[in-house]
C-alpha cells in the first residue's frame, strides 16, 4: 500500500489523502489520465510518477517546472518509508508514505477526503477505444490522448493552488485562475455538454445506460460472437465489466466464464490490468477489471506505422513474460484471443498489457464468422492448450513487423494449408524460422513455452 497525502500550503496539515494497492505506477499532474489530478499554474499535464521498483518506490520528475525535495530540485529519487515533495517552486506539497499508516496518521486520515482513482473524464480511454463496437467497425475515440510534447506553463512568480477531486476535459480545460472547487453534494452539472459521459466539475457520469449492481454502465465499448465490454463507474473510479449475451448464459458457459474469471481475480502482474470484482446478477456474470491507459499494438501500426525490430522484440518479449505467467497457473489460463487489439502499450508502466480475457472461443465453434488469422487450426476444434497462445504470437511478430494483415500469407502450398511466413516480404531470415515454428499446424512442433520463444527473440541480432 502507498499513500499520498496533499498538504496545507501554509500549515502543512493533511488536507486530501489517496491510497493505492496495486498500480506499478501512479501519475500525478494537471491532465486527466492522472491518477492524482492537480489543478494548478505551476503543475505540467503529466508532472511527477512514482514507480514501484523491486525492492522500493521511487519518485521521477516530469514536469517543465521541476519537483523540488528541501528546497532542492531532483529528477529521481528513492522513497525510503516517507517523503514529502513540492510540485514546482510554489506549488503543492505531497507527502508519500510507504505501507501502513502509523496508527495516529491513520486516524487523522480517516476526516479527509479520499479516493482510490480519479475518474478520467470526457469520453473512453484509449484502451476501450481501440477495441471495436462491433465486428468490423471503426474505433471509439471519444477522449484524444493527451500530448505530452506541448510546452508547459511558465511558472509565475506566486503561484495560487486551485485544487478538485476531479478535473476537466483536457479539450476544455479553462485558463487556471477561472477554476474554483464545486462540491460534488451539490453539483448541477452546470457546464456539461456535447456527449461528455462524466461531469467536468463533480466527475459523476452524465449518460447511464442500466445501473448493474453497485456499476452504473456508461457506454458499450465492444460486442462479440459471446460477450460484452461496458464501461462502467462506480465509487469514483471508472472500470470495464464483462459479461455474456443474453444467448450465452447457459450453464457449461457461465460455469466456464465463473471459473476464469476466480483465476484472473488472483493474479498480480505488470503485464495484466488489475482484476477486482466478480459477481452474478439473475444468472449473468459480470467481470470487473480496471481500464487500461494507452494504444493497442494495431492503433500503433494503423497510426503511426511499423515499430523498428528492437521495439517489436522488446514488445512480444515482454508479452511472453505474461505469457508464461499465465500458463504457469494451476490450471494453465489460455487467453484464447490474442491479437494486436488486445496488446495495449501501458501508458503508465510502458509495457505490452493483455486484455480481452473471457472470449472463450472453444466453446464458440461454428459461431464466428470468420475465422482469425491469429487463431491456430486446434481452436477451431475447440481445443484450448497453450499452444493456441503460442501461435498467435506469429502472426502478430509479422502484423508488427511489416504492417501486413496476417490473413494474407496463409495458403495451400507444399505443405499444404498452413501459414507461410518465407512469403512475407522484407521479413527477415531470423524471424521466418521463428514465425514458421509458432504457426506449425501441429502444437506439438511449436515451441514448448514462451519462455522459449522470448529466448529466440532475444538470439535475433537487429539494428538500432
Amino acid at each position: 500500500m502507498i499513500t499520498l497525502t496533499l498538504l496545507h500550503p501554509i500549515q502543512s496539515i493533511p488536507v486530501q489523502h489517496w491510497t493505492f494497492e496495486h498500480e506499478p505506477v501512479i501519475r500525478i499532474g494537471r491532465s486527466t489520465d492522472n491518477h492524482v489530478i492537480l489543478y494548478s499554474a505551476v503543475v505540467s499535464r503529466h508532472h511527477v510518477e512514482l514507480r514501484r521498483g523491486d525492492s522500493q518506490w521511487e519518485v521521477v520528475s516530469l514536469g517543465a517546472n521541476g519537483t523540488y525535495v528541501d528546497g532542492k530540485r531532483i529528477t529521481q529519487m528513492p522513497i525510503d518509508g516517507s517523503i514529502v515533495f513540492r510540485l514546482a517552486r510554489s506549488g503543492p506539497n505531497i507527502q508519500v508514505h510507504v505501507g501502513a499508516l502509523p496508527a495516529t496518521a491513520a486516524k487523522l486520515q480517516s476526516n479527509l477526503p479520499a479516493q482510490k482513482m480519479k475518474p478520467p473524464l470526457g469520453g473512453i480511454a484509449t484502451d476501450e477505444a481501440g477495441e471495436p463496437t462491433q465486428s468490423g467497425e471503426a474505433p471509439l475515440t471519444n477522449l484524444p490522448i493527451p500530448v505530452t510534447s506541448q510546452p508547459e506553463e511558465e511558472e509565475p512568480q506566486s503561484g495560487v493552488l486551485t485544487q478538485r477531486s476531479t478535473a476537466m476535459d483536457v479539450e476544455n480545460e479553462p485558463d487556471q485562475d477561472s477554476l474554483s472547487p464545486i462540491s460534488s453534494a451539490n453539483c448541477t452539472h452546470p457546464r456539461a455538454q456535447g456527449n461528455t459521459l462524466f461531469c467536468p466539475d463533480c466527475g459523476q457520469p452524465l449518460q447511464v445506460m442500466q445501473t448493474v449492481g453497485d456499476y452504473q454502465v456508461v457506454k458499450t465499448v465492444r460486442q462479440d460472437t459471446i460477450g460484452v465490454t461496458q464501461l462502467a463507474w462506480c465509487n469514483g473510479q471508472n472500470v470495464v465489466l464483462r459479461t455474456l449475451k443474453p444467448e450465452w448464459q447457459q450453464p457449461e458457459t457461465v460455469e466456464a466464464f465463473t471459473q476464469q474469471a476466480k483465476q484472473l481475480l488472483a493474479l498480480e502482474h505488470p503485464g495484466l490490468p488489475h482484476f477486482s470484482d466478480f459477481f452474478v446478477i439473475e444468472g449473468k456474470p459480470y467481470l470487473v477489471r480496471s481500464r487500461v491507459h494507452g494504444q493497442s499494438l494495431q492503433q500503433r501500426v494503423s497510426q503511426r506505422g511499423t515499430p523498428t525490430q528492437a521495439e517489436v522484440i522488446a514488445s512480444i518479449v515482454q508479452v511472453c513474460d505474461t505469457l508464461d505467467y499465465l500458463h504457469q497457473q494451476s490450471p494453465s489460463l489460455v487467453h484464447e484471443d490474442l491479437k494486436p487489439e488486445n496488446l495495449i502499450q501501458n501508458a503508465a508502466v510502458g509495457n505490452p498489457t493483455i486484455v480481452g480475457f473471457v472470449s472463450l472461443k472453444s466453446l464458440a465453434i461454428g459461431e464466428q464468422t470468420a475465422a482469425s488469422p491469429y487463431t491456430a487450426p486446434e481452436q477451431q476444434q475447440g481445443q484450448k492448450t497453450v499452444a493456441v497462445d503460442l501461435f498467435a504470437l506469429g502472426p502478430i511478430l509479422v502484423y508488427l513487423l511489416t504492417g501486413e494483415s496476417p490473413s494474407a500469407f496463409y495458403a495451400q502450398r507444399e505443405q499444404g494449408f498452413r501459414f507461410y511466413p518465407e512469403y512475407v516480404p522484407g521479413l527477415g531470415a531470423e524471424f521466418v524460422t521463428i514465425v514458421r515454428r509458432l504457426t506449425s499446424p501441429q502444437p506439438e512442433e511449436r515451441y514448448a513455452s514462451a519462455k522459449e520463444v522470448a529466448a529466440a527473440l532475444l538470439d535475433i541480432s537487429v539494428t538500432s
